[in-house]
């Protein structure tokens, strides 16, 4: 696997030093821009947002779709997002650059994204520069959803910035997996795999029963396990047909995970992906994950997401499609070992008050083993728990619904734990040119500054300030840690001499 890296790395080298491309931007497109951010309240689109207030103050206005949920009115869900703790370095310094933000009510799922028609007109006059990052990222989304977010919202909205004349970019949020059926993933438009004209998925998408239509994923998605990198593969083709029409870029991030620098370190506000993985493993829930621990796990910072998508915005041009793999694989790899290593121990360091047994697990390839691991190790204990808490009438959240759904969650994401890809990125040799010659001294895209030891640090300590709301200091919970490690040593003598005790009678 190492001789494969070099070999890509050094191939990289060579296509770069061939490739000729102007690193100098023509204009600074962010100079009084209008800006639309489909995706906003999302862990990606937030930190787009804050990152463009907060390093480009030449940025006029940033709009963003919000709907109604639960009874609560998009005005309402506005102002309360605009208290979000990501925008505390901005409220602290630049308070009068939240007043850039504005919104439409509306939804990315509804025909012209439920915009009034006056609202539709003042989008569609005034915008310069979109970055499309709405996406439903669950793996196990039913078919006409994911089709209707990841595929028919973004053809919805290519249709509508035919209608934009002020419109120099358009930048498209894909992921890293949507060729799951390669090995070797360049930066390239690949044909869907079954082969799918995107125009008649479409349309039968709106005309085939829900029912039915969730009922046919499994023979159409070919070789994608789920219906989230399937839709996403039929949306870069929809894409790629606009582009003679539409400036276009595409950033394919691989693994989104908690921030490297920027808005804070180790900031995340979801438990989406391996972030909630890592969560539970801090917290002893997980025990056993069906893996293979030498493959690579290609995780990218967030902030290197940001900074890749603020870039990229440049090389948009009629005709063609530039792309970026924002992957970590080829630069600077990380097994699932070497992170999982990394996960325990920060986890121990800092540990969480919510931890329920001592943090410790074990990668299994075997789908027997690891289902047999996940009934001895996961639900036994978790089915204990929960009786002693209705006997004993603790006001107490049971554990065992937790234990379920995490168990479905590492079960969805064992097709990325037990295969790997090579994603080629010679865009980082674009964005070295741009922070060098002084275009963006405001970013950062060098991976190979990536530790992962303090990254993971920062990782677990965020998890336990942002998501668990608890104060990380090494000594914070020692005591608590030190009960939870005690009870584990001996919960697992007592089992080994239980099945000693059996096998002698």
């Amino acid at each position: 696997m190492a001789t494969q890296l070099h070999l890509c790395y050094q191939s990289e080298h060579m296509c770069q030093s061939m490739e000729i491309v102007s690193m100098e931007p023509k204009m600074d497109l962010y100079r009084e821009a209008i800006v639309f951010i489909t995706g906003a309240t999302g862990f990606v689109g937030k930190a787009l947002l804050e990152k463009l207030l907060w390093s480009f103050p030449q940025i006029k206005r940033i709009y963003m779709l919000i709907r109604p949920k639960g009874g609560i009115t998009a005005e309402q869900r506005f102002q309360n997002f605009l208290q979000n703790g990501i925008f505390e370095r901005l409220r602290s310094s630049y308070p009068e650059r939240l007043k850039k933000i504005a919104f439409f009510p509306g939804n990315i799922e509804d025909d012209n994204f439920g915009l009034n028609e006056l609202d539709r007109l003042e989008l569609c006059a005034q915008v310069n520069i979109i970055f499309h990052s709405a996406a439903t990222v669950r793996f196990n989304e039913c078919l006409k959803v994911a089709a209707r977010v990841n595929s028919v919202a973004t053809y919805n909205l290519l249709e509508m910035c035919k209608e934009m004349p002020q419109l120099k970019s358009f930048l498209y949020v894909s992921t890293a997996y949507c060729n799951p059926g390669r090995k070797y993933v360049d930066e390239r438009i690949y044909p869907t795999l079954p082969p799918v004209d995107w125009l008649q998925f479409l349309t039968c998408t709106k005309k085939i029963p829900d029912e039915y239509l969730n009922r046919m994923a499994d023979y159409i998605k070919g070789p994608h396990v789920n219906t989230y990198t399937f839709t996403k593969s039929i949306a870069e083709q929809i894409v790629n047909s606009y582009k003679d029409l539409i400036p276009i870029v595409i950033v394919r991030p691989s693994i989104v995970t908690a921030a490297y620098k920027e808005p804070y370190p180790g900031w995340i506000d979801n438990i989406q992906a391996i972030s909630g993985i890592m969560m539970e493993i801090g917290k002893g829930g997980i025990s056993s994950i069906l893996g293979d621990k030498n493959l690579i796990c290609d995780i990218i910072p967030v902030d290197f997401v940001v900074n890749a998508m603020i870039m990229m915005v440049h090389k948009a041009q009629l005709g063609s499609i530039s792309i970026c793999n924002a992957t970590s694989g080829v630069t600077n790899p990380i097994s699932w070992q070497r992170l999982g290593q990394l996960t325990m121990k920060w986890s121990r360091i800092y540990p969480t008050k919510r931890m329920i047994m001592f943090p410790n697990f074990k990668y299994r390839r075997s789908a027997l083993k690891h289902e047999v691991a996940v009934w001895l190790l996961h639900f036994v204990p978790a089915i204990l728990m929960d009786l002693s808490t209705l006997v004993l009438k603790k006001k107490k959240r049971l554990v065992t619904p937790i234990a379920s759904k995490f168990r479905q969650a590492c079960l969805a994401g064992s097709f990325f734990s037990l295969n790997e890809w090579i994603f080629k990125n010679r865009s980082r040799y674009y964005f070295k040119d741009l922070i060098e010659n002084g275009t963006f001294p405001m970013l950062y895209w060098n991976l190979d500054e990536l530790n992962y030891d303090d990254y993971v640090r920062r990782h677990m300590i965020g998890i336990n300030k942002y998501l668990h709301r608890e104060k990380s200091t090494i000594n914070a919970n020692k005591m608590h840690v030190t009960r939870v490690y005690w009870f584990w040593v001996f919960a697992h003598l007592f089992f080994y001499m239980l099945i000693a005790y059996v096998l002698m009678l």
